[in-house]
């Protein structure tokens, strides 16, 4: 069980918010196999999720309220004097659990437009070369 390993205060206390149960009594008055399905079933909104993943700390919800705050801060950027100017980034995304520093995450690789055209058109070998079948 990661999530005993990584965060037992978190939860326990969801154990205790969601299900009413003492995770002391593991063991005793809790079978181990029927703790472990109550901990894999935690709502999304359960505190011992963000423990194992940053991201997790926001809920469907929260995230979707996000997309449609940036969604509406974009179309609104997008009639301004400063969208039209060359090379304009629009920069009013919130922020998201997880994000790296920088605004961005962490995990993706960002390059620019010029780079990604170079590595589209490079050759990508048998199936752009014309293969002769004795037709």
């Amino acid at each position: 069980m990661e999530l005993l390993a990584k965060a037992p205060d978190s939860l326990r206390a969801d154990f205790q918010r969601f299900y009413g149960l003492d995770l002391d009594d593991i063991g005793h008055g809790i079978r181990c196999r029927r703790a472990a399905d109550l901990a894999a079933h935690l709502p999304p909104e359960a505190c011992a999720w963000r423990m194992l993943d940053p991201r997790m700390e926001w809920t469907v919800t929260q995230w979707l309220l996000a997309a449609i705050a940036d969604n509406t801060g974009f179309i609104g950027w997008t009639k301004t004097k400063d969208a039209a100017r060359r090379n304009a980034r629009w920069k009013g995304r919130l922020p998201r659990p997880g994000d790296h520093e920088r605004g961005r995450r962490a995990d993706v690789n960002v390059m620019d437009v010029d780079s990604l055209r170079r590595m589209l058109a490079m050759p990508r070998g048998e199936t752009e070369r014309t293969i002769d079948h004795g037709n």
